[in-house]
């Protein structure tokens, strides 16, 4: 934690301003040689208010120092283990991966990527959701546009395609045509079904963006799962706007800290054991890691 130097200035203040008061009160009371005395004891306390600071701020920085170096020695342990810890788990699986939200930073799916192919999963479809969706009459436009007629219900037809296209594993045009008309990034396409859907939702804009998933997450969700599709929700621990009570509500399972180990570790071992549950530290969580697969993965019973 950083140093509150505003504490320090703080006390200085109310020192100095101690030590004017009693000047002027003393000098008012006391003859000359009585306010010396006083003057000097001032002084004294006054350093020794400086030294015991001073201490203070050496143990403070010297507490940091060590904190930092545990912190260290952990980043390199989880680094060292995580590799131990998954490998094999999701070999033969395929996986596709949405963001759903623009304000998830993109080197966080990236790290998940690289979480998945460590547990042997093939990456085949990887699709970032940019500035979608547009007004309603933008929506119905571009319904119209792609060919899936002019009504309100357009866009949960564009999204049903969409999805379909994802995890069917086949070329399809809706995906060339979202991301000509600049929806979706496609960040991987490879051939081959997808037998399991990520979706990385929550967001950075605060709970006033969370309507997004239902408009997004959920008719993504619904079509996968109609398809057999294995859908997981999850989210940042830092969002400010969390998906996971919706995730929840549509029967998603649930991971509201994708952007640490831990729940790095709990989205593989979840998949790997056909486990379904609500994972991390959030309130909406049931438990850290999926806590009945841990026993069956221990002995090689569940995805290898």
């Amino acid at each position: 934690m950083p140093l509150d130097f505003r504490y320090y200035l703080s006390s200085l203040a109310a020192i100095f301003l101690a030590l004017g008061l009693g000047i002027v009160i003393g000098g008012a009371i006391m003859d000359h040689d009585e306010m010396e005395r006083r003057q000097e004891q001032l002084i004294i306390n006054l350093e020794q208010e400086f030294d015991r600071l001073r201490a203070e701020k050496r143990a403070l920085q010297a507490g940091l120092a060590d904190r930092e170096l545990e912190l260290e020695v952990l980043r390199q342990f989880n680094r060292e283990v995580l590799p131990l810890l998954v490998n094999g788990l999701l070999a033969n699986r395929g996986i596709g991966i949405v963001k759903t939200n623009h304000t998830v930073p993109a080197a966080l799916k990236d790290e998940l990527v690289s979480v998945l192919k460590l547990a042997g999963a093939q990456i085949r479809r990887n699709i970032d959701i940019t500035l979608w969706p547009p007004p309603s009459t933008a929506q119905q436009a571009l319904a119209a546009h792609l060919g899936f007629g002019e009504d309100g219900s357009g866009l949960n037809r564009v999204l049903s395609a969409f999805a379909a296209a994802i995890v069917s594993g086949q070329e399809s045009p809706i995906l060339a045509a979202l991301q000509a008309n600049h929806l979706i990034q496609i960040n991987q396409l490879a051939t081959g079904p997808v037998d399991t859907l990520i979706l990385v939702g929550g967001t950075y804009n605060g709970e006033g963006e969370t309507a997004l998933a239902e408009q997004l997450d959920l008719v993504l969700a619904k079509t996968a799962k109609e398809r057999g599709i294995t859908v997981v929700g999850v989210e940042p621990l830092a969002a400010t706007g969390s998906y996971i009570p919706r995730y929840k509500t549509a029967g998603l399972s649930t991971i509201d800290n994708i952007d640490t180990l831990p729940g790095q570790v709990a989205l593989v071992f979840a998949l790997a054991a056909g486990e379904n549950g609500h994972y991390g530290v959030k309130g909406t969580a049931r438990s850290l890691l999926p806590k009945t697969a841990l026993p069956r993965l221990a002995y090689g019973q569940e995805g290898r």
